[in-house]
């Protein structure tokens, strides 16, 4: 009966184990074949297979079974994770050898739990014949204390091992699954410190004295307390040096859009100076070339009465020509006046004959947003705009290149649209939905949008990107 009840405890545990990969891995990767209904399970599926074919091929319980267990099912691991899921070859390494290290040592951190149960089972058998304990209840009570402790051993393991992975991949802090770069090195180190600390155990579980194998621990009871306390400070490295590493990486990026956003500030700030020096010069220009013809137009009447209808339509096409001077943008704000005329004049200069259109765009009093935020808004989306129809440009030399910016008010929503062509070819993240940036520094690249998308839920509503054919429209939404 005991032996049934312990073998019940092991099919649940491995069970257990396998709800754990799934959760574990499906959040770090997604399924090769992802349309499959239920495809996350296939990972728990496959565990509790590679458990049974390990225990069937090493059922042997010494020390050389023990390492030949662990390597075959690491090794089949990371075969399935190579085979089923998305993602690079140092993803895949990472959630192998990541989860044996985390199954190895939640299990080896409850194993000395069965010292507890061997000392129990030992008075037991002291007791037995007295008093206490009749001899034929011997057996029974020990049956019985035998699966309590497998059964608080397996119970101390899910634990252990469900809030470790848990913690990992609450603290995964990447929206983008299946990629991993260099960085897995930091996560690995205590990874594989702990995979040798278990490999070594079983190196060294089963000594012979002579010529009668012994237990480790029997021969050194001090292993009792040494080995789970070193495998819970390997479990708490892993665990904490994978949090710090992404609270680092956050913090990485967080400072690259701070950068992002203070030259983007000091960018406004020089272009509101310099063209508000263009327009007080243009202004000041206009103004005297309009005294000037109107002298000049007086003095001709005088001397030519009656006879000037041809020098009349003359200086009405030279005030014309004046009036023309003062040719900036008008979107009834200074700031947004300035980004945009200044972004059109960048954006003319790299693209030849793009065309430039923001007869569209007005910004009234009632809009509330901050001249800071707009500021981002179009800074951000008119950089994207230039840099698709360059990119354009260089693959497709005829191809007509423009830039559209329009406004308009529906129901309580203020909505903002930056149109520009494009070359047709754009990827959007599954989780973000924002285009993948197609520059090799896509930890800096590709901050924009995010900032934008930042101010739009900051005024209560949000940013999406369309694309119809080789017409790629930002749409800004906020709270009018």
């Amino acid at each position: 009966m005991a032996e049934w009840i312990i073998g019940l405890i092991g099919v649940l545990l491995c069970l257990f184990e396998g709800y754990c990969i799934q959760s574990f891995f499906g959040r770090f990767a997604a399924p090769k074949m992802c349309r499959i209904r239920n495809a996350e399970w296939v990972a728990g599926i496959a565990w509790v297979a590679i458990r049974i074919a390990s225990e069937g091929l090493f059922s042997d319980t010494d020390s050389a079974a023990l390492i030949m267990e662990l390597l075959f099912t690491f090794c089949i691991l990371f075969v399935f994770c190579v085979c089923w899921y998305q993602g690079n070859i140092l993803l895949k390494v990472f959630l192998a050898v990541q989860f044996i290290s985390l199954r190895e040592l939640s299990f080896w951190a409850g194993y000395s739990l069965l010292y507890i149960g061997n000392e129990i089972i030992e008075v037991l058998v002291h007791k037995a014949g007295t008093s206490m304990i009749s001899v034929g209840y011997l057996p029974v009570a020990a049956g019985i204390l035998s699966c309590f402790c497998i059964f608080l051993v397996g119970a101390t393991q899910c634990v252990l091992l469900f809030v470790s992975t848990r913690k990992i991949t609450g603290s995964y802090c990447s929206k983008e699954k299946g990629q991993m770069g260099k960085e897995v090195v930091f996560y690995l180190l205590p990874s594989v410190a702990g995979v040798l600390v278990s490999v070594l155990v079983r190196l060294l579980l089963i000594t012979v004295t002579d010529g009668v194998p012994v237990l480790l621990y029997e021969k050194y009871p001090a292993l009792y307390f040494i080995i789970p306390m070193t495998a819970l400070v390997l479990l708490g490295a892993i665990v904490f040096s994978f949090r710090i590493y992404q609270n680092m990486a956050a913090l990485q990026e967080e400072r690259a859009e701070k950068i992002v956003l203070e030259n983007q500030i000091t960018q406004m700030q020089s272009s509101m100076v310099e063209m508000e020096h263009l327009y007080d010069g243009i202004r000041s220009v206009k103004h005297d070339m309009k005294n000037h013809m109107a002298v000049l137009q007086n003095l001709i009447q005088k001397r030519y009465s009656g006879e000037d209808e041809e020098i009349r339509q003359y200086f009405e096409g030279m005030y014309q020509s004046v009036e023309q001077l003062d040719n900036r943008v008008h979107t009834g704000n200074a700031v947004s006046d300035a980004v945009v005329g200044s972004k059109f004049r960048y954006a003319a200069k790299k693209v030849k004959g793009i065309k430039l259109d923001a007869r569209g765009f007005m910004l009234s009093n009632a809009v509330t947003i901050k001249a800071y935020d707009m500021g981002i808004i179009l800074n951000n989306g008119l950089d994207n705009a230039i840099e698709a129809c360059m990119r354009m440009r260089e693959k497709q030399p005829e191809a007509e290149a423009y830039i559209t910016i329009r406004s308009f008010k529906a129901k309580n929503m203020y909505f903002i649209e930056i149109e520009n062509s494009f070359d047709d070819a754009v990827l959007f993240h599954k989780d973000s939905g924002l285009p993948i940036s197609t520059k090799e520094d896509k930890e800096v690249h590709g901050i924009g949008l995010k900032n934008i998308r930042k101010c739009a839920i900051k005024y209560g509503g949000d940013m999406d990107c369309i694309v119809k054919g080789n017409r790629f429209i930002l749409s800004v939404m906020v709270k009018g």
